[in-house]
């Protein structure tokens, strides 16, 4: 399969041109504005000199423009790279994707702030000096969440993509056609993308996009939606939306991060739906699911039909063809990537269940995700995020005086005879990703500690 047959009629030819495609707001785009607008967009950037196999970095402004683009250049055959920040100016900042990118379209640098979301803005296309056409049949290029490190560059072929949404239409309660969907994660990140727009795109289902990334955006976004996608932080701003401001509501599914039990259960008192969950990585799709939420929080259901996976050690692990990084050096050992995630898989039913993240070496029984849910149940711990195996170190965001032997008791308490953590670090708040979620990184974290931001304090015991 070319790339050039990717986006033919295959998927934007499906739908009725009178249909609703996407809203934001009160503005709505039909599926045959989205085809006149894409097509356009396409012949700019053919008279550009963009072509099959052309790479480019696509990347500014949250819009109706922006998907546009995406599917134009993917018309076109090219290989994208889709970024969610304009790179920084020193050369450190510049990802690998956009150093080796022939061409850039930058979409509404006029415009501020980036995250917010515009119906269209302007397009500005640059060729890059020093870049070169795609050596693989990848047709996008994202960045992982960082939340272990630094963020690496990850290829997606055309096939992967469409046997993903293959998976993702055999899942049960999956937004279906005429349905609402709003889609709170950027379609720079993985399951916001594949998940939300393009399974929306590929059933015709409306997507719903938030204006803005704030809880006002996000409640409003939601609430004539019969289908929420988001993260646990998205979840947690719908839970202390007024009950009964999401009267369509039948499917609500979170991605991305750990969802917090004390979430799952707010939002369903609130709203009478369980949150279910989608579970994988920028480097291979989803992996599982459980999006009806049967499972209850820690379970994150089922490996999805296609998806091989094996627990070794506690961990899971999954297989991956072909090495899905592009730009660096990551060791490839064929066939089975680590997932570096804790899991149990239930004999009965072949649900996963996450326990934590893995570092170092040790117990791998211990349940990280259960500690944390204690910690952050002290009424003077906001967050907690909690690494293991060998040692186990809990970090705590609190403003108040904490006492590490306090700590200790309150974890012995409430866990029983199961590990508690070896140490504890105390500070003001805990470092986030740009997409807001919980770094898991023991470097990341302890260089938090040494250089805190503002006044933050740093203790530990």
């Amino acid at each position: 399969m070319t790339q050039r047959s990717w986006w033919g009629a295959e998927l934007l030819g499906r739908h009725a041109d009178d249909m609703v495609w996407a809203r934001a707001a009160d503005r709505e785009v039909t599926f045959g504005r989205l085809r006149r607008e894409t097509a356009w967009l396409a012949d700019v950037l053919e008279r550009y000199g963009v072509r099959g196999r052309s790479t480019v970095a696509l990347y500014g402004n949250a819009s109706f423009t922006q998907l546009w683009a995406l599917f134009a250049l993917w018309s076109l055959g090219a290989q994208v790279v889709l970024m969610e920040t304009p790179p920084g100016r020193r050369s450190r900042d510049v990802p690998p994707g956009l150093r080796r990118a022939q061409f850039s379209v930058s979409l509404g640098e006029s415009r501020r702030p980036p995250h917010d979301f515009v119906d269209e803005c302007e397009v500005l296309v640059r060729r890059r000096a020093g870049g070169g056409p795609s050596v693989s049949e990848h047709c996008l290029v994202q960045f992982s969440s960082g939340t272990t490190g630094r963020p690496k560059a990850v290829g997606r072929s055309p096939r992967s993509l469409l046997e993903e949404l293959d998976r993702l239409a055999a899942l049960e309660g999956v937004a279906r056609h005429g349905e609402r969907v709003a889609v709170l994660e950027p379609p720079t990140h993985s399951f916001g993308l594949i998940g939300g727009v393009l399974h929306s795109l590929a059933v015709g289902a409306t997507v719903v996009m938030p204006v803005a990334r704030t809880a006002a955006a996000t409640v409003r976004a939601a609430a004539d939606a019969h289908v929420v996608l988001g993260n646990p932080h998205h979840f947690e701003r719908l839970a202390r939306a007024e009950p009964g401001g999401l009267p369509h509501l039948r499917l609500a599914v979170s991605s991305g991060d750990v969802l917090p039990p004390e979430t799952a259960a707010l939002f369903r008192g609130r709203h009478g739906v369980r949150v279910g969950q989608a579970y994988g990585m920028t480097e291979t799709g989803i992996i599982a699911a459980d999006l009806t939420g049967r499972f209850g929080p820690a379970g994150v259901g089922v490996p999805v039909p296609g998806a091989r996976t094996r627990v070794v050690g506690g961990v899971l692990e999954v297989h991956v063809p072909e090495s899905p990084y592009l730009y660096d050096d990551t060791p490839w050992t064929g066939g089975w990537m680590s997932t570096r995630d804790l899991v149990t898989r239930d004999s009965r039913t072949g649900a996963l269940r996450l326990r934590g993240r893995v570092q170092g070496v040790g117990d791998a029984c211990v349940d990280l995700l259960r500690i944390e849910s204690v910690l952050r149940a002290h009424r003077h711990i906001t967050d907690a995020v909690v690494l293991g195996v060998g040692p186990i170190e809990a970090h705590v965001a609190s403003s108040a005086e904490l006492d590490g032997d306090e700590l200790r008791s309150w974890c012995r308490r409430f866990l029983g005879g199961a590990p508690v953590p070896d140490r504890y670090h105390l500070l003001r708040e805990l470092p986030r990703t740009a997409g807001g979620k919980a770094v898991r990184d023991r470097g990341v974290l302890r260089r938090h500690r040494t250089h805190p931001p503002g006044a933050c304090r740093c203790i530990s015991w």
